[in-house]
């Protein structure tokens, strides 16, 4: 079977920071990188674009589009691609697969995979720079949480809960299920530390406002593990880089910005939900009124926007002083479970 093409899917919204790398990686291994991008202006990333001739570009400047919508739409254009097999990659855009892929015989076990073949790749998250990643439980570098498919033209990408938001996806009917050991995916989401705490704020607000299924508890539980006293890091391998970086590819610089797409997304449930109504979540260590005035005069909020700092009562300050302590405590965590028997929709 010659004709077998390599596609990358994925979704963007104004992730110049880490756009380049990505692209570049992606463009030694796959054939097509296919991009729905729904980029506001706050950053340069429709220029970054026109560097790299294997992208296809569908840019929505109008109003968001469904998380899952978009997963669909990139698999659709995906299979319009003529060819014998197709291998289909998707991941978000801070993740990049690993160096080793490139003389790792796992590869050549993708490459010759039949159609229906679900590849699991395990998601490692780099902490805080390149030279550690966060150690998950059970597994020699992380979860099995990102997916290689040998397209069968025909199945399914369902959606997924809150991953509405990620690329993360499980094909139906997938005919064989294989487990990746050596390349992996590499998460850079914690080399950008304050992006991820605008990104898991927006994420909270959005869990309390727009899904609705979570209770502030379990809201916190799920976003506060970046702050854990008890994560374990170790070195990160060099085989995940080394490949890169000799092709002149910058992998560790990061560039950090005042203003996200997430934060203006928070103002706007402020605006909508009014901010009292996120009164429990941990949304309240950065200046708001400040982050508001930078989007109006970007133009990305009304002039008449007013941000009121919500005053926190007794129940919140006990709430969110109690939220803190537990974090790491298991016994408080049982205790929850208990008195909330139904799991992460107590």
């Amino acid at each position: 079977m010659s004709n077998v093409k390599i596609i990358v899917v994925t979704l963007v919204k104004d992730e110049a920071w880490m756009l380049d790398r990505f692209l570049a990686t992606c463009s030694v291994f796959a054939d097509h990188i296919i991009v729905s991008d729904e980029s506001t202006g706050l950053d340069n990333s429709l220029e970054i674009y026109k560097k790299y001739p294997k992208v296809t570009l569908h840019h929505n400047s109008g109003t968001p589009v469904r998380g899952d919508l978009r997963r669909k739409f990139v698999f659709d254009e995906a299979r319009k691609i003529p060819c014998d097999k197709r291998i289909i990659i998707a991941i978000d855009s801070d993740e990049i697969l690993s160096a080793n892929l490139l003389h790792s015989p796992e590869w050549q076990t993708v490459l010759a995979a039949e159609p229906g073949t679900l590849f699991h790749l395990q998601w490692v998250s780099l902490w805080k720079n390149c030279n550690y990643y966060r150690v998950e439980a059970k597994y020699q570098f992380g979860g099995y949480n990102r997916q290689i498919w040998i397209d069968d033209g025909i199945s399914e990408i369902p959606a997924i809960g809150y991953q509405e938001m990620h690329m993360a996806y499980n094909p139906l009917h997938a005919r064989t299920h294989v487990y990746l050991n050596e390349i992996v995916c590499l998460h850079y989401q914690y080399c950008n530390w304050e992006r991820m705490e605008s990104k898991h704020r927006y994420y909270r607000a959005h869990e309390k406002a727009d899904i609705g299924k979570l209770s502030d508890i379990a809201i916190y539980r799920i976003y506060g593990h970046a702050h854990s006293r008890k994560i374990e890091v170790k070195p990160s391998l060099s085989c995940w880089f080394d490949g890169w970086i000799s092709r002149g590819i910058d992998m560790t610089s990061t560039a950090r910005d005042e203003l996200t797409h997430f934060d203006i997304s928070v103002l706007r449930l402020f605006e909508s939900h009014g901010a009292d109504f996120f009164l429990n979540q941990d949304l309240w260590k950065v200046d708001w009124e400040y982050l508001a005035n930078r989007a109006k005069e970007a133009g990305l909020l009304a002039a008449d926007f007013s941000y009121v700092r919500p005053k926190k009562n007794i129940h919140s300050k006990l709430f969110h002083a109690y939220m803190k302590m537990a974090l790491d405590v298991k016994i408080l965590k049982s205790i929850e479970k208990r008195i909330f028997p139904h799991g992460l929709k107590y």
